[in-house]
Order: structure tokens, then sequence, then C-alpha cells
């Protein structure tokens, strides 16, 4: 009786990959860290960009940017998380779909990123390759907003002491 349940134990396993398999989609192989474009099934891309940036969020959260460009410029391996949502981020940007519309990535990991990456773009392309060349990195970040209030302001200024 053990017997011929082991063996339909082992039977089963055997084949339920391949009955699976014939209709999954899967955009990331957990064994080797390898990322596929999977266009046949762009739900599971937008599901899977949106766990990359969950995962970076969970990963860096509470993190000062200076203090996430410092530990990425201080590592000596490459992030293959960071390098999937690049990879992922390009996926949907080639099938007509804006990575800000499925998930944003949080503006204090882009501040950290775009410093590690103006201290040391090759480094940081090292550590990330896909994510350097594929995500775009705002070049003010969070001043952005000061710079805008500034500039407002000045205009502002200026153009009441020309009037008076």
């Amino acid at each position: 009786m053990l017997k011929r349940i082991l063996f339909f134990s082992a039977l089963a396993l055997g084949v339920s990959p391949l009955v699976i398999s014939s209709t999954a989609f899967a955009d990331f192989n957990a064994t080797t860290g390898m990322y596929f474009c999977n266009v046949q099934d762009l739900s599971v891309e937008k599901s899977g960009y949106s766990y990359f940036i969950y995962q970076e969020d969970r990963y860096w959260g509470g993190e000062r940017p200076q203090d996430i460009a410092a530990t990425i410029l201080k590592t000596n391996y490459s992030s293959t998380m960071l390098d999937n949502l690049g990879k992922s981020y390009q996926c949907l940007k080639e099938n007509n779909i804006d990575p800000d519309s499925v998930a944003k990535i949080p503006p204090y990991l882009l501040d950290g990123l775009n410093l590690a990456k103006e201290q040391n773009p090759e480094k940081f392309a090292q550590i990330a390759p896909s994510f350097s060349q594929y995500v775009p990195v705002p070049e003010f970040g969070t001043i952005a907003g000061m710079i805008v209030v500034i500039s407002i302001i000045g205009a502002i200024v200026i153009s009441r002491r020309i009037s008076s």
C-alpha cells in the first residue's frame, strides 16, 4: 500500500508541472534570477513590475536618499531586483503601457538612485545595468518643487519691482 501511495505521489509531482506549464506564463525565473519580457500576458508584466517596486520599497523604506546612494555605491555585487525592475519598466514601455500608471517608484528611492548615479555613473551601471539604462531618474528629485516655488516667487518679486 505504501508503495502505491509513493508511486502516485511521485507521478503527481512529476506530471503537475507539465499540466500547469501549458497555460502558465512566467517572466522571472527565481532559480537563475533571469527576467524575461512576457508579451503574451501583459497582466503578468504589470504584476511583476508592481512586485519589484514593492520589494525595493520594502527593502529601502525609511532610508534617506543619501544613505541609499552610499549603500549602493559601497556594494560590490549587482542588484538583481533593481536590474529586473529596469527590465520590467522597459518591457511595459515597449508594449505601450506607462509604468507609472501601474505603480510609481517612491520618490525617496528615485532620489537615492539618482544621487548614486550622479556620484558614480559607472559603478551604478554595474550594479543595476538595466535600471540605469531604462528607467529615467529625475535630475532634480525632491528639490524640483522648491525650484518651481522659488522661480514663481522670483517672477512675482521682479514683476512688482518693474511695475512700481
